[in-house]
């Protein structure tokens, strides 16, 4: 699925053009304005701030259950305007101000903070609202910050709109994200999507999306079935179900007049993002969505019933939020994610709404994990190695995209978060620092950064085949090559190796020259070996690239001249021992084996000349003795059985 991501001025832009008068649907607002009315201002100044209120007022949605407005004008004193419960209109909020008129009092915003805590919040907001403090100035005066300060202790938000500068208000704003600072009263209009990005951000919280309470609605049952329902977003002003924020969708609440299943979808354009079969009952019901589903700005709600339609509906809605242009399509069959269906041919249906409710709240900001800092590698790692996993969570985990991480030799995988290297990093033979920022937007427009160190070590130099042992006999006096030396030292151009010591010291060896640049480890012509003066000799060698290392090797001497008589191996008397199967059977391969060992072996290498004696035996008078022996115990145990 593509994603495309919109700046955060661009976004708000949208959301003013498209969605005037949505800001504050579905949301539960109750805001103050403090317009500056001290002796400073001129009428003209006064003029501009009373049109950016109207205009204000006209890109929020003003209703009882939904966003209040209410008016203090402030000069060192604090003058009532309209309160949160007179529920104007637009039209009506403009003619009250039309005699708003510039005073002459000094500036002070404290009264104005004293009458919006003391008058207003104290005793007209509603339970769960989010509550706002926008004052307009251009001063920074305040005598007095109790009621301020209780206001933000409450969670009130606080806001500033002023022609001086924003760091005058730092310590006042509840935040610093609601500070719009050196502006003109002049071209105040032009900050209009700044001013409803802070009380109506692109990216929903706690929304519920619903024409009235499913469990409380008056409802008759749907006749249709193999039946579609798009609940197209409103061209023509708010309504129930239009999404104009960005969040994750964790619950869906509705009233069935009959029972059976249907398929809940998902709709980005026409295009299917996707979608889950819910059964239904009759009755109430709520449907919780885990994991919660990415649900983007303008998305639509819709679903399909391949039998009769359960969720009820009404068919003569009224009031400002009665959906007009509900689209309605039958036989349209099963769809798959992914899929594009042509909603812009549907039928429409006026005034219907359907006894549902879906809650979207904003999602959880992102958070990388993976990635700690510094991250150390070889400088010699081989193309395709995993550097790192960096992950993200949140609650659009199929919807976020990282960054191009800008350095030409690592690259991330888009699905894993995977870092590896993409070519091979030069070899400098120092240390190598490489920076990397990995950076994330969500669907929902929350950001996230992560900063990676990776650093290379030097790969040291190794000689990879030593330590060792090698033997040779003591006969050998001929040129034998032993060893070639196998050293690696990728910083470096060349290697040289050399022969350290030799324990006992000796001139029966040398390291020489091989191929390709190697180094062998050479028994010289003419060599005296000799077992019985030294078994053993031990060989240092030290290679040098850009650094150097020692290692050893061990030559063993073995003895030429002397061999040993053929005495019966220590297992075939075992398995005369243990055997406790078929005895008989075990010993006659045994004897067997001797005897064909024996037959087949070179006397003279198998045992020295020995001299003349009757009472001396011979290697095959050891095994006809015990062949001997055998024949008779296997006599004896006849008719006994096997043990």
């Amino acid at each position: 699925m593509e994603k495309n991501f919109l700046s955060t001025a661009v976004i708000f832009s949208f959301l003013i053009v498209r969605a005037s008068g949505f800001c504050g649907v579905h949301q539960t607002l109750d805001v103050v304005i403090l317009y500056d009315v001290s002796s400073s201002m001129k009428s003209t100044s006064i003029a501009y701030q009373v049109s950016f209120i109207h205009n204000l007022a006209g890109n929020i949605y003003l209703h009882s259950d939904h966003t209040n407005i209410a008016g203090i004008g402030v000069g060192n004193t604090a003058h009532y305007g309209w309160g949160l419960r007179d529920y104007l209109t637009t039209d009506d909020l403009m003619a009250r101000m039309q005699n708003i008129t510039a005073t002459s009092e000094g500036s002070d915003i404290s009264p104005g903070m004293d009458m919006a805590w003391n008058n207003i919040f104290s005793n007209n907001t509603r339970s769960g609202s989010t509550r706002w403090v926008l004052v307009f100035t251009d001063t920074k005066v305040m005598s007095s910050t109790t009621s301020l300060d209780a206001i933000k202790a409450a969670g009130i938000k606080v806001g500033f709109i002023s022609t001086l500068s924003a760091t005058d208000y730092t310590s006042y704003a509840s935040d610093s994200r609601y500070i719009l600072g050196g502006i003109s009263w002049a071209t105040l209009d032009s900050d209009l999507p700044t001013v409803i990005s802070m009380i109506c951000p692109p990216y929903c919280e706690s929304f519920d999306f619903y024409y009235e309470l499913p469990n409380s609605m008056a409802v008759i049952a749907d006749t249709n079935s193999n039946v579609g329902y798009y609940l197209i977003s409103e061209s023509k002003g708010p309504s129930a179900y239009n999404i104009h924020c960005c969040g994750a969708l964790s619950s869906l609440e509705f009233k069935a007049a009959t029972s059976g299943s249907f398929v809940l979808q998902v709709w980005r354009a026409e295009y299917l993002i996707y979608q889950t079969t819910i059964t239904a009952t009759g009755g109430y019901q709520t449907h919780v969505f885990s994991p919660k589903v990415a649900i983007a700005m303008s998305d639509i709600i819709g679903w399909y019933s391949a039998g009769v339609n359960p969720i009820g509906m009404a068919t003569s809605c009224v009031g400002d939020l009665c959906p007009q242009d509900i689209k309605i399509v039958t036989d349209m069959g099963s769809l798959s994610v992914g899929d594009f269906y042509d909603w812009s041919s549907a039928s429409t249906m006026p005034d219907t709404a359907f006894a549902i409710k879906f809650t979207i709240v904003n999602g959880t900001v992102p958070t990388f994990s993976g990635g700690s800092s510094p991250i150390s590698i070889s400088e010699s790692l081989t193309v395709g190695s995993s550097v790192t996993v960096v992950s993200l969570t949140d609650d659009f985990g199929d919807q976020f995209m990282f960054s191009d991480l800008g350095n030409p030799y690592f690259e991330i995988n888009q699905t894993t978060g995977l870092i590896s290297l993409m070519t091979s990093l030069p070899v400098t033979g120092v240390e190598t620092p490489y920076f990397l920022t990995m950076s994330v937007i969500d669907s929902c427009f929350n950001t996230a950064s992560i900063a990676i160190n990776i650093t290379t070590f030097v790969q040291p130099l190794a000689i990879n085949n030593l330590p060792t042992e090698v033997e040779i006999g003591d006969d050998v006096s001929f040129e034998t090559l032993l060893i070639v030396i196998n050293a690696t030292d990728p910083a470096a151009d060349s290697i040289s190796c050399i022969l350290s010591s030799i324990l006992p010291n000796t001139t029966n060896f040398r390291l020489d020259d091989y191929l390709n640049g190697t180094a062998g480890m050479f028994l010289n012509a003419g060599a005296a070996l000799d077992f019985k003066t030294v078994e053993e000799y031990k060989i240092s060698i030290t290679c040098t690239g850009m650094s150097s290392t020692e290692s050893f090797m061990t030559v063993r001497i073995l003895d030429k001249s002397v061999t040993t008589p053929y005495t019966v191996p220590a297992w075939a008397a075992g398995a005369i021992v243990v055997s406790v199967g078929s005895v008989g059977v075990v010993l006659a391969m045994v004897c067997f084996l001797i005897v064909v060992i024996l037959a087949t072996t070179d006397e003279a290498e198998v045992m020295p000349p020995m001299e003349e004696d009757e009472n001396d035996k011979t290697p095959l008078d050891d095994v006809a003795q015990m062949c001997k022996i055998i024949d008779r115990w296997e006599s004896e145990q006849e008719g006994v059985g096997e043990i």
